[in-house]
């Protein structure tokens, strides 16, 4: 360590240091000419691994940047495959979110996946709240939400009891007394009314 470039924090703690050979951190063997950053607390915020690391149970891609919240828990990385990630198809080329409570926050999908009576989308992107609760995803098949049509395709998004937060339509539709065009983005509030309508496209006259 006596090699290495290393900045510090007004407290004294490292913040960051470039290392000038492999060295392990953390329990994690980080790469040589690689910046080892750390949270204020002294708490590890991100590192390069020289090898495939299995931290917190996820095995991380090697040779990219892994992140960490300031409690220690994973909070970004990438896999070195396709994997099941608490019960979630996860793609490994692009990477991962987990909450500080070590819940999955976002992915891309690796296959359709159905939760909470929604199929969603492979390839796309899914959120989860902390409660593990669906947050949005990109509808895989139409279903009926809030007295709507969610369409194939399409980004919607929900609150963590359910209801539907905000969607963007797809056709035309008349919704709770309202009419609505294609393209208008509908927010909702927690009990499902409307609260309001953004016209994304310019309507004639």
């Amino acid at each position: 360590m006596d090699n290495n470039v290393i900045i510090h924090y007004e407290n004294g703690n490292i913040w960051g240091m470039l290392l000038t050979s492999d060295e392990e951190i953390s329990g994690i063997k980080c790469r040589a000419g690689s910046w080892v950053w750390f949270h204020s607390n002294g708490a590890l915020s991100s590192c390069e691994p020289v090898n495939d690391a299995t931290i917190k149970g996820i095995t991380c891609r090697a040779n990219t940047r892994v992140h960490f919240h300031d409690n220690g828990g994973l909070m970004r990385c990438y896999l070195n495959g396709n994997s099941m990630i608490k019960g979630i198809p996860v793609r490994f080329d692009t990477f991962l979110l987990f909450h500080e409570n070590g819940e999955l926050a976002a992915c891309r999908l690796n296959e359709d996946y159905f939760y909470q009576d929604i199929r969603c989308k492979a390839g796309k992107w899914i959120g989860f709240y902390e409660n593990r609760a669906l947050r949005r995803c990109v509808i895989a098949e139409d279903i009926i939400k809030n007295g709507i049509m969610l369409k194939a395709g399409s980004w919607a998004c929900f609150y963590k009891n359910g209801v539907l937060d905000n969607y963007k339509l797809t056709e035309d539709a008349v919704v709770q007394g309202i009419k609505c065009s294609a393209g208008d983005i509908l927010l909702f509030d927690e009990e499902g009314r409307i609260t309001e309508t953004i016209c994304t496209i310019a309507k004639r006259v």
